[in-house]
């Protein structure tokens, strides 16, 4: 009985993967570390005997000398000390410093060449003959001033309203002249003008849409178709020559207005509105005298001197063709006002 739990106790179980394994005591392995310290040992004296041959490189490269702080002089440091001025004098070198009397004669130099560039330049931008510089020639605006240069006065167009017989509509200039000079050759004042890209035929005006229907009867009593209607010229401001070009602008309606009233006058009784041709020639007169220079207004002005020494000329004769040729000049000054205002328009 004894002898049986010996035998137990010398049994181990282990458990491995939830299965339980019995051991015996004979089976159980001690590993002996006195031996494996030995071994260990005996490797190393093995290590310890071998001969090994360490190459090491040769040294071809200079050694690198060691960087220390530069003095100007000896014991004398370029570092700035605290409370002292920075001074260029240690980096600068002595025969740059010697030389300044050369460096004032070369910075004088360079001034004097200077200015004799500059007086060079100068006497090439003026005039050799006169002797003045030359300006630019575009001349600039000057509001209301008498003596302006081209287009420097701003003037002010009055707005322009007329009776007028009309000869038709046309969609070209060509077929506007073709039918002008069919009802020239008939002896009827014509003036064709380009009115919102249509040729408008005119062929007589009047002071009001009464005393042009007047007219308008004599044109289809001679077989040629007209109507009558209002055309105006809107005020405009535009740019003139002078100051006696905008004074003559502002006048010139007047004049118009009153030789078409006395144009309509002569063509329905005869008669010429006596009133009317001396307020036309005062305010003609009195501009003849003065130097118009636009072109424009030049225009304006001789053709209404013209149809008043036509209508003179009418009055002091009864002859109708001198009332046509007033007719003619009143057309055409109606063309270059209107022009003038969209063409010279600011």
């Amino acid at each position: 009985m004894a002898r049986k739990k010996r035998q137990a106790k010398k049994q181990m179980k282990l458990k491995i993967n939830g299965e339980e394994q019995s051991l015996k005591e004979d089976e159980v392995f001690i590993k002996d570390w006195s031996k494996a310290k030995e071994e260990t040992a005996a490797a190393e004296d093995q290590l310890r005997g071998d001969d090994f041959e360490w190459v090491l490189p040769e040294k071809d490269s200079k050694e690198v000398p060691e960087f220390k702080k530069t003095t100007g002089k000896e014991g004398t440091s370029h570092q700035k000390k605290p409370g002292s001025k920075m001074s260029l004098a240690p980096f600068v070198p002595k025969k740059l410093a010697k030389n300044k009397a050369g460096l004032l004669v070369s910075a004088a130099l360079a001034v004097a060449i200077g200015l004799g560039f500059g007086l060079f330049v100068l006497k090439l931008v003026e005039n050799p003959e006169s002797g003045t510089a030359l300006t630019d020639a575009t001349p600039g605006v000057t509001a209301d001033t008498g003596a302006g240069q081209a287009g420097s006065v701003s003037a002010t167009m009055p707005d322009l309203t007329a009776a007028v017989v009309q000869g038709g509509v046309f969609s070209t200039e060509e077929a506007a002249e073709s039918t002008s000079s069919q009802l020239a050759s008939q002896g009827v004042p014509t003036v064709s003008m380009n009115v919102d890209d249509q040729q408008f035929l005119f062929v007589g005006i009047a002071d009001n849409v009464t005393s042009a229907k007047a007219w308008a009867d004599d044109y289809e009593a001679k077989g040629i178709d007209v109507y009558t209607k209002e055309f105006s010229v809107p005020e405009q401001q535009i740019k003139v020559d002078s100051q006696a070009d905008a004074n003559w602008i502002k006048e010139a309606p007047a004049v118009f207005g009153a030789l078409a009233k006395a144009a309509a006058g002569a063509q329905a009784t005869g008669q010429v509105d006596e009133q009317s041709l001396q307020t036309a020639e005062t305010v003609i007169a009195q501009f003849k005298g003065q130097e118009i220079q636009q072109q424009a207004g030049i225009d304006m002005r001789d053709q209404l001197d013209d149809a008043y020494q036509q209508l003179s000329a009418f009055s002091a004769s009864g002859d109708r063709e001198s009332l046509t040729k007033a007719q003619q000049s009143l057309l055409n000054f109606l063309k270059v006002y209107y022009t003038a205002a969209h063409e010279s328009s600011v």
